[in-house]
């Protein structure tokens, strides 16, 4: 009996050694898609500014649209 405890104890310390282990490996691999895709969006955000010029408004010939 002291035996089957012993095997069950160290089973399950090895399983969690494993999930720990295997669950940063994730983190750290999604943390990195991340990283990646922040940067795919600045740059597309950039590249949309670049394209879009802010335009500049007249305040001296600007008017209100009027509601219906």
């Amino acid at each position: 009996m002291k035996r089957i405890y012993l095997y069950l104890f160290l089973f399950s310390l090895i399983i969690n050694i494993f999930l720990i282990v295997n669950d940063s490996k994730v983190l750290k691999a999604k943390e990195e898609h991340i990283e990646h895709l922040e940067e795919k969006l600045k740059q597309a955000e950039d590249s949309l500014q670049k394209i879009q010029p802010i335009p500049q408004i007249d305040e001296t010939t600007y008017t209100l649209p009027e509601r219906i």
